[in-house]
């Protein structure tokens, strides 16, 4: 999100044939697809039938290019659209910015100067619910349904303002869940406290991405602050667990979240990583390696000293490793 691509991300312009009558933009949807569009803006994966979102966390496939790769839908979200709506959320602009981008891109219009190429409008905030503390009786039942062995690093997290807890509807339902989100407020995601799945959602996922989240911004950064050590993680569940193995010094601990092994960490984040210690936590699997190699050298780049942690069982998530007895001390 947020992304404005540069020539090293680009392809050779699209060929076309121009229709009689066929406006500029109309031109240029028509030469190039969405495929065209996800690759020329840097975007990870591959466009399918079946694929994963290039925007936020997506563990299953629900996403889907059709129609000859004319048409998008994210089942998750159930957004969708042609190859400009695709455009206009992957660069947060305008339609007008998009349409803009496509034809430059696609050769039906003059290029514009440098210092006039597309750039993403601000945000708008978030639509968070209401906001709560939880009661001692939901960090329980949260702290149980991970498997924690106690509540002191949720606590932790709540004291942060990164753990919240609120009523959200799911289809004709209410229910109660909880959100990791940082002051920035820039990215949220939320899951059921009971821990199901999103109903209401095409895709059934377990964590929902907020509507008007930046999903590459990494949860908890905006509160480093102070705190000499991060632990960065991929995912909700991570970041609990995190903060458990870090729960007795929670000044000196920062706990940071990504939401998705396709994402890279926002540049605009960078800049709060230099001078730190950052493990990153794998998750011990080829997308997990990936992005780890990949998180690492964007921080290391930005002047963090970086290490990586791994369980030596396939498939074992942090979580996972946390709960079975396998990590039980790191220190800081």
């Amino acid at each position: 999100m947020g992304f404005v691509p540069t020539d090293e991300h680009l392809r050779p312009p699209v060929s076309y044939t121009r229709q009689q009558d066929e406006s500029p933009l109309e031109a240029a949807k028509g030469a190039m697809s969405i495929a065209d569009a996800w690759h020329r803006l840097g975007l990870q994966g591959e466009p399918s039938k079946s694929c994963r979102s290039p925007f936020r966390e997506d563990r299953s496939p629900s996403f889907s290019v059709y129609e000859d790769g004319t048409k998008w839908k994210d089942h998750s979200t159930a957004e969708g659209g042609d190859v400009a709506d695709f455009v206009q959320l992957a660069l947060n602009c305008s339609a007008g910015e998009a349409a803009r981008w496509i034809m430059e891109q696609a050769g039906t219009v003059s290029k514009a100067p440098a210092r006039a190429r597309v750039k993403p409008k601000p945000r708008e905030p978030i639509k968070l619910p209401t906001l709560e503390q939880g009661t001692p009786e939901e960090l329980a039942a949260l702290a149980r349904s991970r498997g924690l062995p106690n509540t002191r690093g949720l606590e932790a997290l709540q004291g942060k303002r990164l753990l919240h807890f609120a009523t959200m509807p799911d289809g004709g339902d209410k229910v109660r869940a909880w959100l990791l989100t940082d002051q920035s407020r820039r990215n949220a995601q939320a899951r059921r406290l009971d821990g199901k799945h999103w109903q209401a959602l095409d895709a059934k996922p377990k964590a929902k991405t907020l509507k008007g989240a930046e999903a590459a911004w990494p949860i908890g950064a905006a509160s480093i602050g102070a705190a000499k050590t991060v632990c960065l993680v991929e995912g909700m569940p991570d970041a609990l667990a995190a903060a458990t193995l870090g729960a007795g010094k929670p000044d000196a601990w920062a706990v940071v979240s990504m939401i998705g092994a396709a994402l890279d960490v926002h540049p605009d984040a960078l800049e709060i990583f230099k001078g730190k210690s950052v493990y990153i936590f794998v998750h011990a699997d080829e997308a997990g390696e990936k992005a780890a190699r990949k998180w690492a050298k964007q921080l290391a780049a930005a002047g963090a000293k970086v290490s990586g942690l791994i369980s030596d069982h396939e498939g074992r998530d942090l979580n996972d490793a946390l709960t079975a007895g396998e990590i039980t001390k790191l220190e800081i």
